[in-house]
């Protein structure tokens, strides 16, 4: 089969790679058929993380699953199904929590698409393997584009656990998205609404993504950050920069939630002291998204987030250089295989 590897800096390219197969009774293969570039790929592709290249990339997938072990009771072969990027057994104590993302029965931070707790592929194959396909896969509700609801596996789920944890028993919320990042942003701003927000602000310097984000129903702020202070009752930093990083903190009301989002690799400077003079809260880390999925799926699909709004869908062949091509979100498709059983 082929994968899309993270060749060099600057490049993606198609290679041959050998088929994944079932090894577990537990497990599955699933074809994707709608895979999403995260953000964090832009960031891969360029040669600004930490990954090394040599690596097949891709963790924001919707599949058709084309084979299941024995003991799979929950998908069968043809199921449309998304495919979350953390590798979780759904049993052990942090899966039983919630936190699928700190899941103890594999390696740590064993995941799809970059090279860190072994070597699980990427969610652009034409084939990848499920090691607990009971536990993670998630079948689409009928009807639902998977086009739409590709980066329910990352991007889409995090959006939507970082507008709406901190929104949850707020009232009449104000909420100020620090943009920055291509999609996520974007994303959390129709969330933000979704969840209840009685206002939404966007700041960025970015035009188009200025424009998105006016489309999905925010205000558009273009004043110096020094007049965002004090304002917000929820921040949502989708933003790598620190000096944004920061007026978002200080925007904060007392009280206040900054959900950051933007993975920041360095260490940037914290207004600690006047975070701790007004009460506020910072939060950050890996979205444990397995669990929040199907709310996510429902939500685009009674059209309350709208990721197609945002989104350029490619064919495999235009995969490689989508990135260099298109800003916003990118979604590869390939044709089902499965479709045909039935007759």
């Amino acid at each position: 089969m082929q994968a899309l590897l993270y060749a060099a800096p600057g490049q993606l390219k198609w290679a041959d790679t050998d088929e994944p197969s079932i090894r577990s009774p537990r497990e599955a293969i699933v074809r994707p058929i709608a895979s999403a570039f995260c953000d964090l790929d832009r960031r891969i592709r360029a040669g600004s993380t930490p990954f090394k290249p040599g690596f097949a990339i891709g963790h924001e997938a919707v599949g058709e699953v084309v084979e299941v072990g024995s003991e799979v009771t929950t998908v069968r072969r043809g199921d449309v199904v998304s495919i979350p990027w953390k590798i979780a057994c759904g049993h052990c104590a942090q899966c039983l929590y919630g936190r699928s993302s700190a899941c103890t029965s594999v390696p740590k931070h064993a995941c799809y698409g970059v090279p860190t707790g072994g070597n699980w592929g990427g969610l652009f194959s034409e084939l990848v393997n499920v090691p607990f396909a009971d536990a993670m896969l998630v079948p689409l509700p009928a009807g639902l584009d998977p086009a739409a609801v590709a980066a329910a596996s990352d991007n889409l789920t995090d959006a939507w656990v970082a507008a709406s944890r901190p929104l949850a028993g707020r009232k009449d919320a104000r909420v100020l998205v620090v943009g920055g990042t291509e999609s996520i942003g974007i994303l959390a701003t129709q969330f933000a609404r979704a969840a209840g927000a009685a206002e939404v602000t966007y700041f960025d310097s970015d035009d188009a993504r200025k424009a998105l984000a006016e489309r999905s129903g925010a205000r558009i702020f273009d004043g110096p950050p020094e007049a965002l202070h004090e304002r917000f009752d929820v921040t949502i930093a989708a933003t790598r920069d620190h000096e944004m990083l920061r007026s978002g903190l200080l925007a904060l009301a007392p009280g206040g939630h900054c959900s950051c989002i933007g993975i920041i690799f360095d260490d940037p400077k914290i207004p600690l002291f006047q975070m701790y003079m007004r009460d506020v809260t910072l939060s950050v880390g890996l979205c444990s998204v397995r669990p929040h999925i199907p709310k996510v799926m429902d939500l685009v699909a009674a059209g309350q987030c709208d990721p197609l709004s945002l989104t350029t869908v490619v064919s495999c062949d235009e995969a490689p250089d989508a990135l260099a091509v298109h800003s916003a979100k990118v979604v590869m498709v390939r044709p089902r295989i499965t479709e045909s059983d039935a007759s």
